[in-house]
């Protein structure tokens, strides 16, 4: 099966099981192409290879998928009700889902489909894309990537920055680092794997760029990780996170309620913002959004305040 057809056939299968999500996925399948066609092609023959390799058809990954938004759109209604997400804290996210194989299977497929179906996952790989063709981080050698979801960040790492000598991923899963591993390999050599919590993680070496892609929101207490990160970075080292608000998901257990949030929370870590995007889940109007707690999906560079940037 081409590739062009494996993701066609995932695609008409969400049309025919969920009619009303297929009109999301398709206008996004369909700017995500006319916007970005070389990052698309890119990055959907990585997806592609990785679910063929595991001898996984086009029909079980769209059936995975619409089981992780069927869960979102019950977590979504739970949320309406109660302002909350329904996990409360990472003990009880690790009982309910991380420690399930049947839930992480389909989760993390479903995850990994995401990343070219949904249009503000993809702008902010094209924005982190941008900020790597920044001149202050040509110089960047080494760098560290903590929960590297499927290590699309990491891919673009190796890809655009021409300086880098290693990248080391750190993620408590073992089933996440295998994924990563599969999808992006060992970088030529230059990558190598940790399975670790990150609060145990200790290195002798600092980090001329740290990525923290989606991960504040799993944790208890984000700003205890923001300052574990700091003393990672070289003196004049980059931090890169994302996190979303209002995004109700089984594993989501820290609540930002907007941007603003997000960003009080930066600068109690005494972090330093130098480029920072943020862009919604649906395209509408920014007060509607904001009215109906639409998820805002928030990235940013970060230096640590001691050696402030300036612009």
């Amino acid at each position: 099966m081409k590739e062009s057809n494996f993701v066609n056939v995932v695609v008409s299968t969400i049309q025919e099981k969920d009619k009303l999500h297929y009109k999301k996925i398709s206008k996004n399948l369909k700017e995500i192409k006319l916007l970005y066609p070389e990052e698309y092609n890119e990055l959907s023959g990585l997806l592609i290879s990785y679910f063929k390799d595991l001898k996984v058809k086009p029909e079980l990954v769209a059936e995975h998928y619409l089981l992780m938004i069927n869960d979102m759109r019950l977590e979504g209604i739970k949320f309406k009700r109660t302002g909350q997400y329904s996990c409360a804290n990472q003990q009880e996210a690790f009982e309910k889902v991380y420690s399930n194989k049947k839930i992480m299977n389909y989760y993390m497929n479903g995850l990994l489909l995401s990343q070219i179906l949904w249009l503000h996952h993809f702008r902010m790989l094209i924005y982190f894309k941008k900020m790597l063709a920044l001149p202050i981080l040509q110089s960047v050698e080494k760098v560290l990537d903590i929960g590297p979801g499927h290590g699309f960040f990491s891919f673009l790492v190796l890809k655009e920055l021409k300086a880098l000598k290693d990248i080391e991923i750190v993620d408590i899963s073992e089933e996440s680092l295998s994924m990563t591993k599969s999808i992006i390999g060992d970088g030529a050599g230059k990558i190598t794997y940790y399975r670790k919590d990150i609060y145990d993680f200790s290195s002798t070496s600092k980090y001329d760029l740290v990525i923290l892609g989606e991960v504040l929101e799993h944790l208890d207490d984000p700003k205890q990780i923001l300052t574990k990160l700091r003393t990672l970075l070289s003196e004049e080292g980059f931090l890169w996170i994302t996190t979303p608000t209002n995004a109700p998901a089984l594993d989501h257990i820290y609540l930002f309620n907007n941007k603003e949030e997000i960003v009080e929370l930066l600068e109690e870590s005494n972090l330093y913002i130098i480029e920072n995007f943020g862009c919604y889940a649906e395209e509408i109007d920014e007060a509607l959004a904001k009215r109906f707690k639409i998820s805002y999906l928030y990235g940013a560079l970060l230096k640590s305040d001691k050696a402030r940037y300036d612009a």
